[in-house]
């Protein structure tokens, strides 16, 4: 039972800390350290699609999400308990009843390698719903998320990054029925940007590092080919508050999305 989808779900408002002083003037704020608070999207004309409220422990990890993504289901919170080789997502209703579980397995530098989705039964789990294959680069950069539906390992899809500078310079789309044909999408950045609203910036560091600056635009490879622009606006830490998308492709879904920080 998946979360909102990477690209289904994420944040809202602004929270502005001014930079405290000392003997040596201002201090200096690393915006790539901020933690989101909320995300808020909503359509190109401001009808609201979703939203993102997260919590964290003193260690910067996420501990609590709470996401509201009408109708299909409306608001949903999942609890994050860690350990030395798991992290456990546990998925609640509000009335406190059990929705769902995702297992994460966890490789020695701390990152998923392996994902276990299932739903509660009477009184115990559920069939599993979807599996899930994470594999990273030296580097530690995601490079291949591979999904296997009901538990079922002959029908799957897989997206495959390539990395470069510090980016996903590209990201590859396979069906298992597609005979091994892919969708691309390559993307080009904003090369003096700093990405605020990764893995890191939502304490799930477990699903390896985020891209170091922000997309700029993006382009697959369809016949005909589908662009999306991307454009940003920033708070006085240099920390991106709204993102607008236009246009159309894997990621780029016209939209508006809203970020807050700690």
């Amino acid at each position: 039972m998946k979360s909102l989808t990477l690209f289904a779900f994420l944040t809202l408002i602004i929270f502005v800390s001014s930079c405290k002083k000392n003997n040596d003037g201002p201090a200096t704020v690393n915006p790539a350290s901020s933690l989101v608070k909320t995300i808020i999207i909503s359509d190109t004309i401001g009808q609201f699609n979703a939203s993102m409220t997260f919590q964290y422990d003193s260690q910067r990890k996420l501990i609590q999400m709470v996401t509201y993504n009408p109708p299909s289901n409306d608001t949903l919170i999942y609890k994050y308990e860690y350990y030395s080789s798991m992290v456990i997502e546990k998925i609640f209703y509000t009335n406190n009843d059990k929705y769902g579980r995702n297992l994460y397995t966890l490789n020695s530098a701390g990152l998923a390698i392996s994902e276990t989705d299932m739903g509660y039964g009477q009184g115990a789990d559920s069939s599993v719903a979807q599996t899930v294959t994470y594999k990273y680069n030296t580097e530690g950069y995601m490079i291949e998320k591979k999904s296997y539906l009901f538990g079922d390992t002959a029908t799957w899809y897989s997206l495959n990054w390539q990395i470069q500078n510090g980016n996903n310079a590209s990201m590859a789309f396979t069906l298992s029925t597609w005979g091994g044909v892919s969708v691309i999408e390559s993307y080009e950045y904003n090369p003096n940007s700093v990405n605020t609203f990764g893995y890191s910036n939502t304490g799930r560091s477990f699903f390896g590092k985020s891209n170091i600056n922000l997309v700029k635009s993006a382009l697959t490879n369809d016949t005909p080919p589908q662009t999306g622009i991307y454009s940003y606006t920033f708070d006085s830490m240099n920390r991106v508050i709204k993102e607008f998308i236009r246009g159309s492709g894997l990621t780029s879904s016209p939209s508006n999305t809203i970020i807050t920080y700690y």
